[in-house]
């Protein structure tokens, strides 16, 4: 029923508890969405049914479509645009490590 919130707040929170670090948790969130989008892509584009169900059935396709699964209205808006802002924090990291390595 609401395991794959159970799940994503507890991912968040052991690698909140593990590193302390807010830019862990932003990663972490980040690394989630991107694991289930990838796994969205391969449920279209595989053509074996039975892997497809399995996928289809239990994981979800994105973060934000877990978010919209559970909340609507104004909870589900102000949980977005955290989500939006911490997508740009994310590129922001994402950024700031490129031009590090670049020097």
């Amino acid at each position: 029923m609401y395991i794959d919130v159970i799940v994503l707040v507890v991912l968040i929170l052991l690698v909140f508890i593990f590193f302390r670090n807010f830019s862990s948790v932003v990663y972490a969130v980040f690394i989630i969405d991107l694991l289930l989008r990838g796994l969205t892509y391969i449920k279209w584009n595989i053509g074996l049914p039975d892997l497809k169900n399995v996928i289809d059935r239990y994981i979800p396709e994105s973060v934000p479509a877990i978010i919209g699964k559970y909340l609507n209205g104004l909870p589900y808006k102000i949980v977005m645009w955290v989500y939006i802002a911490f997508l740009f924090v994310f590129i922001g990291y994402l950024i700031r490590t490129f031009i590090k390595k670049r020097r």
